[in-house]
């Protein structure tokens, strides 16, 4: 049965793919303003523990720049993101 993990008002943007810890304890997302993530204006990449809903903050970006579209490496605690230019 499905069940909703986060309750904060920003969008919870998945990757297509690679959004699970190798772990499988954690998913990884990025928090732009549109629920469909057309617009990249995220500036947090996030985890949410699946069982206790426990919300981590992984990376803030500075300086007016964006970041988004997280993706974890299969087998090692690792992950890539874009992120854009500063100011």
């Amino acid at each position: 049965m499905p069940r909703q993990l986060t309750f904060a008002p920003h969008g919870h943007i998945l990757t297509n793919i690679g959004v699970w810890s190798p772990d499988s304890r954690w998913i990884y997302y990025d928090v732009r303003s549109d629920l469909a993530g057309n617009l990249f204006d995220g500036h947090r990449i996030e985890r949410v523990h699946l069982e206790t809903g426990e919300v981590q903050l992984v990376y803030e970006s500075r300086d007016g720049s964006h970041c988004g579209v997280v993706t974890t490496h299969p087998k090692n605690d690792l992950i890539v993101f874009i992120q854009g230019p500063e100011n």
